[in-house]
């Protein structure tokens, strides 16, 4: 075998492998998840697919994000407030309110306790005559 037949060889099996990421994988996934969830169902009738796949794809790393994301839309959807599909751009706007209002939540305060020092003590009573 040489380097062309290898080179050929591997273009077909990453393409095999994308084509199987981006397709098969997902939709056997998603389908199986749609038929156990009523949400899951809800949730993809109002999504425009991008939006589903941006939501997958932050799943990976903040699922507990996605988690209130979804059922932030699941009460707009009862509410009656979703009259068109969530495009992709409106979940990045959903999301990044949700991590202003986590960011908000987790703010840190440093408090600095300041204390008296042991040489403070000593000098209250005296003056300092250094600069005469």
């Amino acid at each position: 075998m040489d380097d062309s037949e290898l080179a050929a060889i591997r273009a077909a099996r990453l393409a095999e492998l994308q084509r199987n990421a981006q397709g098969g994988g997902s939709q056997a996934q998603e389908n199986k998840t749609n038929q156990n969830d009523p949400s899951q169902s809800i949730l993809s009738q109002i999504l425009e697919p991008e939006a589903k796949e941006r939501l997958c794809r932050v799943r990976m790393v903040r699922p507990e994000r996605v988690t209130s994301v979804e059922s932030y839309l699941l009460r707009l959807f009862k509410s009656g407030a979703i009259r068109t599909k969530i495009s992709e751009s409106d979940i990045v706007e959903i999301l990044e309110k949700v991590s202003k209002e986590e960011r908000k939540g987790n703010e840190t305060k440093i408090v600095f306790d300041r204390r008296s020092t042991h040489y403070e003590d000593e000098d209250e009573g005296e003056e300092d005559d250094f600069f005469d």
